[in-house]
This record gives C-alpha cells, structure tokens and sequence, in this order.
C-alpha cells in the first residue's frame, strides 16, 4: 500500500464521505487514490483552490466532522489558505492535503529560490495559521504523521492542520495497513 492509498483509506475510517478539491500534477497519486475508493468517499471538484478549502470548511461547519481538501503544489496550495486561515480562527477542525514535489527535489536550506517546480515551503508559510503543518519526509514516519493531524484537528480546541505531501512520498509504500 502506497502513502496516498493510506490516507485515503485513514480517512475513510475516521468517518470521512466528502473531499472536495482542485486538480494538478503534483497531488496525481491521490486523486487515483480517492478515484479507487469512490464508492466510499465523494470527491467534490471545486473551480478554484480557496473554493476547496472553504468548502472544506463548511462541510465540517455543517456536520460536525472533519472537512478535508486536496490542492496540488506552489500557488495552488497558497490559494487555499484563507478557507485554512478561517479554521484557524474560528476553531474548524479542517485538513488540508497539498501535494509538492518528490523530495529529492526540495530546496531545504540551500538559498536557492526553488529546485522543483512550483516548489513552495508551505510548512513555515502556514504555521500561523494551523494547529500542525508538516512535510512528511518519508514514509515509515507517515501514519504517525496523518494521525497526529488528525488528532489536533479534532480535540480540544478545533481548527486546520495541513499535510504538504510530496509527489515521491504519495507513491512510497509504507508498509502499513
């Protein structure tokens, strides 16, 4: 099992129906993933990012459960922050999954403006703004990661959490069930 199968299939049993989301390169592996499990989950294709993202939020907003939305990399994620910001705030409990590229791409701390393309760092752009942003660097430490997400979203005081999940780490398998 692949990360981006393994957190489709998390959310499925954390009562996860809906997804709504925006299509592009960087998040492919899970759109598939959402894709093989559509008869358990909806996904809910927006015209716009922050539409995703807000949508998210309503949804949590209406029926007291996790709002989730998918983004690809760069601009994309960053068109969503205000529907995250707006969690935040408002204590929602929201997940955003952003895909980035693979890892090996990644500037880290070079100085160099960005190695791959669209590459963002998404992580130090929303810690404000959430309870927990993470980049998940490989996959033995990914479900520890999605549940801890999970988790603050969800208890004491509600709000967004992001997971900025590069395109390498969404094909890892992570041995996992």
């Amino acid at each position: 099992m692949n990360c981006a199968d393994y957190l489709v299939d998390f959310l499925i049993s954390k009562g996860v129906t809906d997804i709504f989301g925006y299509s592009g390169g960087y998040i492919v592996p899970f759109i598939e993933a959402l894709y093989n499990r559509r008869d358990q989950i909806t996904t809910h294709i927006c015209y716009h990012e922050q539409g995703c993202a807000f949508a998210a939020n309503g949804f949590a907003r209406a029926s007291g459960r996790l709002g989730v939305y998918f983004t690809t990399s760069g601009p994309g994620a960053v068109n969503a922050f205000g529907g995250l910001a707006d969690a935040w705030f408002d204590g929602i409990p929201v997940m955003g999954i952003c895909g980035n590229v693979p890892t090996h791409e990644q500037k880290g701390y070079s100085g160099i403006r960005q190695n791959g393309f669209q590459e963002m760092d998404i992580v130090s752009m929303t810690k404000h703004i959430t309870k927990y942003s993470v980049t998940p660097l490989n996959a033995e430490e990914f479900p520890e990661i999605i549940n801890r997400a999970y988790n603050l979203a969800m208890i004491g005081r509600q709000g967004g959490v992001i997971i900025d999940f590069p395109f390498n780490i969404q094909k890892a398998d992570c041995n996992c069930r």
